[in-house]
Order: structure tokens, then C-alpha cells, then sequence
């Protein structure tokens, strides 16, 4: 008996309270909450309902009149607002429709209308997406290039009635490509100036951009059915290749080692003895030398040039940078001409390379290349946000 007491307890304070609140939320006009609170009462008194009856009302009627303000604006913009109005007006509707009908305790029925949204639903989903699409056309075909991005929002927000609305994915395809800035890398060289074969297009082609951005389209190869909006130009002017030099030097190098063992002799020339009687015996040394022959060669090669942006079409120059590359050969190697026990374990660890030759100019050229390529990539890429959002 204790346990329904104090459960009839708590139910009757939890119903109290849920009257209370909902009494405020009423007070207040918070018709929404009125609603809310009343949908999750499982017990409902007859000022309950009433505070319900009336909130439903109240809710519709200020959402009607909302949506009949928006209309008499005349504002295509505002379709997608009334589409959001009468989309929750038909959501508490069918919320409200699993509990009607609704009597109060002498048997009244609550006065709780309803309404098909369906038409209006449609209707104004149609004028939203058709809105949307409408201005993504216009924008479209403006051909200004921030204009054409911009309506990829408008085809964007007309697909979030209609996936697949009228031509919206082809338009949006069209925006794409309309809306990219089309950049081309080329390098050009001093005609004088003598390089390896397919020098300048190898340049081109080892550049590595890893950033990616809708707006920029880049090619490493003039195509002719493509408008470029920008080039990038590294122009070689200068190359500079010094004489192959060649230093020898030659040194001598000398080491003291053992070389057998000879008696100790006393004063009369007789062998010594040591106290066991045994010969006295001592190491000999001997001195043995080694001839060093050093061959140091060096080369360096320097290939001047500029990183440039032209726009495409005016041919006017936006931003310059200067580049180049670097290369040196370095070489050296040992020849010996003697006893080989007598060299440093330093001069031994360097015997290993084997005489060599001069690296020719075009070789040179070719090793430069590297400094190059890096200098040009970090260039473009400093300059990405450029290509993407100008114009």
C-alpha cells in the first residue's frame, strides 16, 4: 500500500508540474512549447487541453499570416521561407493527428482543424527551385567569372527541392568549367642559348603542384580548344659554364715499421744474455714511403631566368620573380706510386674512386635543372589563391 501511495505521490506532482509548465509556456505565448509539452503528456486535464486548443490555433493562425506577408512581397527569394512555413505547419499537423480526437471531461470535442498541405507544399517547393534555378541562368550567363560561380549556390540550393531539377546538374557542369581560371606553364629560353634537347618542356613537366581548388585549372601544354585566362613564363636568358679545372697535388707519405730482429752485441761483439741465459734480441725498424698523387676537378654551371604572369588576354605582366639554377661537379681521386703500407687509414679510404672525365656543358645545363623546377613550382604555387579568385 505504501509503494501506490507514494507512486500516486509522484504521479500527481509530475501532472502538477507539467501543468504548470505548460500554463507558463501559455502565459508567455509560447505556442510552440505549449504544444511540445502537450504532446508528451500521457494525463491531460481539462485546462490543458484548453491551453492546447488554443495554442494550435494560435501557432497556425500567426504562421498563416506570416506566409501571407511573405507572398505580398512578391520576392521570389522569400519561396523557400514559405516552403519552411508550411512544411512545419503540416509537420505539427501530423504530429497533432495521432491524437485526435481530443475531449474535455463532459464530453466536448477540442476544435483542432486541419487542412491538405499538399498542394501548397508542392506549389511552393516548385516556385523555390524554379527561383533558385532562374538565377542560376542569369548568373550563368553573365559571363562575368565570379558571377558564374556564384550560381553554383543557386543550382545548389534549387537541387535541395528537386535532385535532379530540369538541366540543374548539366548547368552545374557548365558553371564548373565556365567559372575556372585557365593557367598554361610554359618556359622559353634565349634562342643563343645552348641546351640539352627538349630542355624547357622537361622543366614543365616535372613540376609538382599538389594543391587542388575547383576554380584553377592548369596545363603544362598549350591546347588549342582552351582560352587561357593566365601564363606563367620561366624565361632562361643567361647560361654560364665555367672551364673544366684540374688541380693535382703530390705528396709523400711515410711510416716507420718493424722489420725482423737483430742480436744485442756487448762490448766485444758477443751476443748478450739475459739471466736464463737465453739471447738478447730487439726489433729492427725500417722506414718505407709511399708517393700520393691527388686529382681534384671542379666545374659549375648557372642558368639565369625569370618567373613571370602575363594575363592571357591583355598580355599585361601581373608579377615577376627572379630564378635559377645551380650545378657543380666536385671530383677527386688518388693514384699511388709506392709501398701502400705506408698510407693513413685516411688516405686509404679514399682510393676508391677511379679517374674520370669532365661532365660536357650540356650535362652541366642538365643538373641545374633541379633548382630550376623547384624555384618555378614554388612560384605557382605561391601565387595559387591568385589564379583561383581573380577575375
Amino acid at each position: 500500500m505504501k509503494f501506490f501511495r507514494q507512486l500516486s505521490i509522484l504521479l500527481l506532482s509530475i501532472s502538477i508540474f507539467s501543468c504548470q509548465s505548460i500554463k507558463k509556456s501559455f502565459e508567455s505565448r509560447d505556442y510552440d512549447s505549449v504544444i511540445s509539452q502537450f504532446l508528451k503528456t500521457n494525463n491531460f486535464d481539462d485546462e490543458e487541453l484548453s491551453m492546447f486548443e488554443k495554442s494550435y490555433k494560435a501557432a497556425f493562425d500567426r504562421d498563416k499570416q506570416q506566409i501571407t506577408v511573405l507572398k505580398s512581397l512578391n520576392n521570389g527569394e522569400r519561396w523557400e521561407e514559405i516552403f519552411d512555413l508550411y512544411t512545419k505547419i503540416n509537420t505539427r499537423q501530423n504530429n497533432v493527428l495521432r491524437l485526435l480526437p481530443l475531449h474535455y471531461t463532459n464530453g466536448d470535442e477540442a476544435i483542432i482543424e486541419t487542412f491538405n498541405f499538399s498542394s501548397v507544399l508542392e506549389e511552393s517547393k516548385q516556385n523555390a527551385a524554379q527561383f533558385y534555378y532562374d538565377q542560376g541562368v542569369k548568373l550563368l550567363n553573365s559571363g562575368v567569372k565570379s558571377s558564374i560561380r556564384q550560381s553554383l549556390d543557386y543550382f545548389a540550393a534549387s537541387k535541395k527541392f528537386y535532385i535532379n531539377y530540369k538541366d540543374v546538374n548539366e548547368l552545374m557542369d557548365q558553371a564548373l568549367a565556365k567559372g575556372k581560371n585557365y593557367v598554361l606553364l610554359i618556359v622559353e629560353r634565349n634562342p643563343t642559348l645552348m641546351v640539352p634537347p627538349s630542355f624547357e618542356q622537361s622543366i614543365v613537366d616535372n613540376v609538382k603542384l599538389t594543391q587542388r581548388d575547383q576554380w584553377v585549372n592548369i596545363d603544362y601544354r598549350r591546347k588549342d580548344n582552351v582560352v587561357y585566362d593566365y601564363v606563367v613564363k620561366l624565361n632562361l636568358y643567361d647560361i654560364q659554364v665555367s672551364p673544366d679545372a684540374l688541380k693535382e697535388f703530390n705528396t709523400v707519405e711515410e711510416k716507420t715499421i718493424e722489420d725482423g730482429w737483430q742480436y744485442v752485441l756487448d762490448s766485444r761483439g758477443n751476443v748478450q744474455k739475459d739471466s736464463l741465459g737465453n739471447d738478447i734480441k730487439i726489433p729492427k725498424y725500417a722506414k718505407i714511403s709511399c708517393q700520393v698523387k691527388e686529382t681534384r676537378m671542379n666545374k659549375t654551371a648557372q642558368v639565369f631566368g625569370d618567373a613571370t604572369i602575363y594575363d592571357a588576354q591583355t598580355k599585361d605582366y601581373i608579377k615577376n620573380q627572379k630564378c635559377s639554377g645551380n650545378a657543380a661537379f666536385d671530383y677527386s681521386y688518388f693514384q699511388v706510386y709506392g709501398n701502400r703500407d705506408a698510407l693513413s687509414t685516411a688516405t686509404l679510404s679514399k682510393l676508391g674512386n677511379p679517374p674520370a672525365l669532365f661532365p660536357n656543358s650540356f650535362d652541366m645545363v642538365e643538373r641545374s635543372k633541379e633548382q630550376l623546377i623547384r624555384c618555378y613550382q614554388d612560384f605557382v604555387m605561391a601565387n595559387y589563391n591568385a589564379f583561383a579568385y581573380a577575375k
